[in-house]
């Protein structure tokens, strides 16, 4: 029998998180570049408070013009690693639990270069 493993690249999962809080949010600059960061409180196993800095990735934007039942709830660029992803987020619901969690598709984010009316080399976003 062939050993076929999920590959998941690329692909993630966030479920919903109802005992934490963000305690700071705000903006900072490292080596020329701006941020935006929070401060997010939550526990540990024991109960213990514990601390963790995130930093945004990216905007996310409601998908509120779908094309299809198979297009992300919602989306938006997003940087990893210094890599620019288009993030697409499904709303969804575990079939063994019926716990609800947002299912994550990431696809490397080209722009499309094309030239103006003069020759000029314009860039487009490309599509979300």
């Amino acid at each position: 029998m062939e050993n076929k493993e999920f590959d998941n690249e690329k692909r993630g999962y966030l479920w919903h998180e109802n005992n934490s809080t963000i305690e700071r949010k705000g903006s900072f600059t490292v080596e020329g570049t701006k941020y935006y960061g929070a401060i997010v409180k939550s526990h540990n196993d024991n109960g213990d408070s514990k601390y963790e800095f995130m930093v945004s990735a990216g905007l996310l934007h409601l998908n509120e013009d779908k094309k299809s039942d198979k297009s992300p709830e919602m989306g938006g660029k997003v940087t990893i690693n210094s890599q620019i992803y288009k993030l697409g987020c499904w709303a969804k619901v575990s079939e063994k639990s019926g716990a609800p969690f947002t299912s994550l598709g990431f696809q490397t984010f080209e722009e499309k270069v094309g030239f103006d009316a003069n020759g000029s080399p314009t860039t487009e976003k490309a599509p979300f």
